[in-house]
């Protein structure tokens, strides 16, 4: 397994920890903007560390300047990212209309953005498995 593939394990796992972490904040009682700004903190600090790690274990590979594959994968998952970031954004926008309130679709916006990340994550992994 290549370093950028790694990472983009590492950044997924991390990342579904944050929206099921940022998915149940709205049952808790009392958790507001500082539970999620604790959460972005971990994730950042766990994404930090974990990359150091995986870098530290094969430095020359972490060095090493993407090739046309691996370039052209990170270009296929962002077009597949975006298209799931303006879907779920035009719903975030339909839950302010239905619902009325501003929060709602702030949080569903929010939601979206987390999502659209992780999908991007998810389809460098199955690119990178798939060898194209």
């Amino acid at each position: 397994m290549s370093f950028r593939e790694k990472c983009a394990w590492i950044s997924f796992v991390l990342l579904l920890l944050l929206i099921v972490g940022f998915a149940a904040a709205g049952h808790v009682e009392g958790a507001g903007f500082h539970y999620f700004l604790t959460l972005l903190l971990a994730f950042a600090l766990l994404q930090v560390l974990l990359r150091l790690i995986i870098r530290w274990q094969a430095p020359k590979d972490a060095r090493t300047p993407k090739d046309e594959r691996e370039q052209l994968i990170d270009l296929k998952a962002a077009r597949i990212g975006f298209y799931s970031l303006v879907a779920g954004v035009l719903l975030a926008m339909l839950a302010v209309h239905v619902h009325g309130n501003p929060w709602s679709g702030l949080h569903t916006m929010m939601l979206a953005v987390l999502v659209a990340w992780a999908i991007k994550f998810a389809s460098e992994i199955v690119y990178y498995r798939r060898g194209r």
